[in-house]
């Protein structure tokens, strides 16, 4: 079974990861935001779901000049190095294999 993790405020934004700034990660109709090891963001209800190579993020830096962005790869990984709720909550091999998902969408 696929496990999601629920993305929390110190998770970084990954389109500007390298500003460190998070945000409350909710879906455009205001639920909570999940990943899982295989690389799927999708909101609570999973009405909304897709890759994290076509996932936008906005959060409060003035970097996203208030529009949704994609991220490259490494600001993908930068934020996932960033987030230890990752590790504490889904284990070491959760995050291997979604490191690993997440370098295929990429094609690394």
């Amino acid at each position: 079974m696929v496990k999601r993790i629920k993305l929390r405020k110190d998770f970084p934004c990954p389109a500007c990861a390298n500003q460190r700034i998070s945000s409350d990660w909710t879906c455009t109709d205001g639920e909570p935001l999940y990943l899982n090891e295989l690389g799927v963001v999708e909101c609570q209800s999973g009405k909304h779901s897709g890759k994290v190579i076509n996932q936008t993020w906005k959060c409060e830096s003035s970097y996203h000049n208030g529009q949704y962005q994609k991220a490259d790869l490494e600001g993908f990984t930068f934020a996932l190095s960033q987030a230890v709720q990752l590790m504490s909550e889904a284990g070491p091999e959760w995050v291997a294999n979604l490191v690993t998902e997440v370098g295929n969408q990429y094609g690394k």
